[in-house]
């Protein structure tokens, strides 16, 4: 029997690992990366003031990233509505001419 015939009595290695994941590895997994960085912070060479600093620098610019994109979604959003109000008002012309059409296809 080839390997190919033989495909359904494969056991991958990785089925037993997806098994295993549930809420509480993941609580895990959380913690650890919260107590990393916090030791990471504790024997940074910076001195407090100055980790502070760039953590308030951080914050800023993600808090002006954020701003910057919320104003790019509203403007889009804007440009819909204003895009859904054209429409809405060329639907009655748009349902005139494919009356006036389909009557004149109908007619030949």
């Amino acid at each position: 029997m080839s390997d190919f015939e033989n495909i359904e009595n494969y056991d991958s290695p990785a089925e037993g690992l997806a098994g295993g994941i549930d809420g509480r590895n993941i609580a895990f997994l959380a913690a650890g990366i919260a107590i990393g960085a916090g030791l990471a912070l504790l024997f940074t060479p910076k001195k407090g003031h100055e980790v502070r600093r760039a953590i308030g620098r951080g914050y800023r610019k993600a808090i002006d990233g954020l701003s910057d994109r919320a104003y790019d979604l509203r403007e889009a959003a804007y440009d819909l509505r204003e895009r859904a109000e054209d429409l809405r008002d060329q639907a009655p012309n748009l349902l005139r001419f494919a009356r006036r059409a389909a009557r004149r296809s109908s007619e030949r």
